[in-house]
């Protein structure tokens, strides 16, 4: 064995990885800088000019990977300080891989198998798709079915497993699977499962007293909060994301609080990244730009995208189309031109929302297609009374005196508009040519 000293070369030190996150933040910043100098430096000041700045789009796409790469390391930094208030977020290992797994932090962590009760992280779960095997007990995968699924739970729940307990629970509540509709049986099943500090069976206990059931339970508003804040403190990405919506509106018994809705939110994503509650509620804030201190439009889109994937109120896409719009603004000096126009898809989100009964995206869609109507979208030609403009049939965000007009424009760069349209993922949408 050498008895030559160890140097910093020999192997990984502490804060490597900070390191190497620094060394990344400080080359994004370089790259904006650079980016900066380039506009700076660029001259022409037409709408057309301005608009199609090469390094103005190149600026946006730096500046949106920086700031979310300074986000991952708050929320890293928001789950440590949530630790240190409430304990260390509950962990067991992945029976494949051993990689630990925040059980509690969501209820799909997990691929559970029913025929032992054992789970498993996704990806070991995507490595193992197709066997005819349970890999942890080794019985067959039997044809599923509601009877056996129903003799599964029921055995794992009398067993003792606090997850099969839960689930037996909600089934026997709503009467689903084959289960008969039991609401008193059902409870108990659900009040074992929370005994056990299952933060889903006390995040659905919480549900439960908030709401009431007639012939069993009563409305209870403390009770449901005292079972909420638990079901949050042990780590569940639902509940807090939940009593981050009660602080961000003050409603549930819950004084507003700006800065606890923010961290709960936070908390809510930083263990859940596709928590939609969660991600509104960043998103109204970065947008607002005045109840957090580095609010950001991109990271208002970025949040925004998440809560509209899953819209089902019109709410989140009415948002999103308008945070987009905002956004194309600050990026081009508020000049709209072919190939950097953002309005095919503010009109594309606008509609989602109409579709889903939004009146305020209702309103302004109609505003902006009768605008839109109303001259050439290429020689801003106005149009006479008997006059009908010519839609384009891709995105039908934009009108044209002539067929001429029509391809000039489609040349010009709103082929690129159509197709940035209907991008469903903001990233996407910001690194599309």
């Amino acid at each position: 064995m050498s008895d030559e000293p160890l140097t910093a070369s020999t192997g990984p030190m502490v804060g490597d990885d900070e390191e190497r996150q620094k060394t990344d933040e400080e080359r994004l910043l370089d790259e904006i800088a650079e980016q900066k100098d380039l506009i700076d430096a660029l001259t022409g000041d037409t709408c057309e000019e301005i608009a199609h700045r090469a390094p103005q789009k190149k600026l946006g796409q730096l500046e949106f990977k920086y700031q979310l790469l300074v986000e991952e390391k708050r929320l890293a930094r928001v789950l440590l300080k949530f630790q240190e208030l409430y304990g260390d977020l509950y962990t067991e290992p992945c029976l494949i891989c051993l990689d630990d797994i925040h059980v509690h932090a969501a209820t799909d962590m997990t691929e559970i198998f029913y025929c032992c009760g054992g789970f498993v992280c996704k990806s070991c779960a995507g490595d193992i798709k197709g066997l005819d095997k349970c890999p942890l007990c080794r019985e067959s995968f039997a044809v599923n079915s509601a009877a056996l699924y129903k003799w599964q739970v029921m055995t794992l729940a009398k067993r003792g497993v606090s997850w099969a307990q839960r689930e037996a629970g909600i089934l026997m509540i709503d009467g689903m699977e084959g289960l008969q509709k039991q609401e008193k049986a059902g409870l108990e099943w659900l009040n074992k499962a929370a005994a056990q500090n299952d933060p889903s069976a006390l995040h659905e206990l919480s549900s439960l007293y908030r709401e009431g059931m007639a012939s069993e339970l009563g409305k209870s508003q403390e009770k449901a909060n005292e079972l909420l804040l638990k079901a949050a403190n042990l780590g569940f990405a639902n509940a807090n994301s939940e009593l981050g919506d009660c602080y961000y509106r003050g409603v549930n018994g819950f004084e507003e609080d700006d800065d606890e809705a923010y961290f709960r939110a936070s908390v809510a994503f930083a263990l859940d990244g596709t928590d939609e509650e969660a991600a509104e509620i960043l998103g109204y804030f970065h947008f607002d730009a005045e109840s957090i201190p580095e609010p950001s439009l991109y990271l208002a889109c970025h949040y925004l995208n998440i809560a509209a994937s899953e819209d089902s109120s019109g709410d989140e896409s009415f948002n999103y189309s308008i945070a987009l719009h905002k956004l194309n603004q600050h990026l081009h000096d508020g000049y709209k031109a072919n190939g950097s126009d953002a309005t095919p898809a503010l009109l594309f989100w606008l509609r989602k929302s109409r579709d889903l009964g939004h009146e305020n995206g209702t309103r302004l869609l109609k505003k902006l297609e009768s605008n839109g109507q109303s001259r050439c979208a290429n020689c801003s030609k106005k149009v006479k009374a008997d006059e009908k403009l010519k839609q384009c049939s891709k995105c039908r965000a934009k009108w044209y005196c002539s067929k001429e007009c029509q391809v000039e424009a489609w040349r010009a760069g709103h082929k690129k508009d159509c197709k940035r349209a209907a991008i469903l993922k903001f990233e996407d949408y910001l690194n599309a040519e």
